[in-house]
């Protein structure tokens, strides 16, 4: 019987390649959203040294120039990090399309190797049937070729085989 082919291994083998390739977009993009994380919560971090440095300044000496500055400079921090709020919901949209791409990926090598897993399967029947096939034909001639036995060996019907009775 012939090897076992099956005749979507290509497009198996290139779902597998496209799977590895949205694999790793989406780890670009999970390592973007981080990044982007990263920089707002350095941006709060920023913000809040300038509001600690600003109630220093109110409460302590009125120097009204530094507290003005502290002002403007928290005006621009949030400014920015309204800005960075819009990059990092850009980065967890691209991350969501990359996740959906990846799991359409997934979902579609899984379903070609279920199908491959099926063939696979009909060929083992198929090979175990032939296999079984070849062996009753074997026995059937073997049996058809077998000399036969001596006809006085065998024990007649209703006769018992062994010693006769005294």
């Amino acid at each position: 019987m012939k090897k076992f082919s099956f005749d979507l291994q290509g497009v198996l083998e290139i779902k597998e390649k496209l799977e590895g390739q949205a694999k790793i977009n989406f780890g670009i993009a999970r390592a973007r959203l981080t990044a982007e994380e990263n920089k707002r919560d350095e941006i709060l971090a920023r913000k809040a040294e300038y509001r600690e440095r600003l109630e220093q300044l109110v409460n302590g000496d009125l120097n009204v120039t530094e507290i003005a500055r502290c002002s403007d400079a928290i005006d621009i921090i949030d400014e920015q990090l309204s800005s960075q709020e819009m990059m990092v919901k850009r980065a967890e949209k691209q991350l969501e399309l990359m996740r959906t791409r990846l799991n359409t990926v997934v979902m579609e090598r899984k379903t070609i190797e279920k199908l491959r897993e099926k063939r696979f399967a009909e060929y083992l029947q198929e090979y175990n049937n032939e296999e079984r096939k070849q062996v009753d034909e074997l026995v059937s001639y073997r049996h058809s070729t077998a000399e036969p036995e001596d006809e006085e060996a065998k024990p007649r019907p209703g006769q018992m085989s062994g010693t006769a009775a005294e």
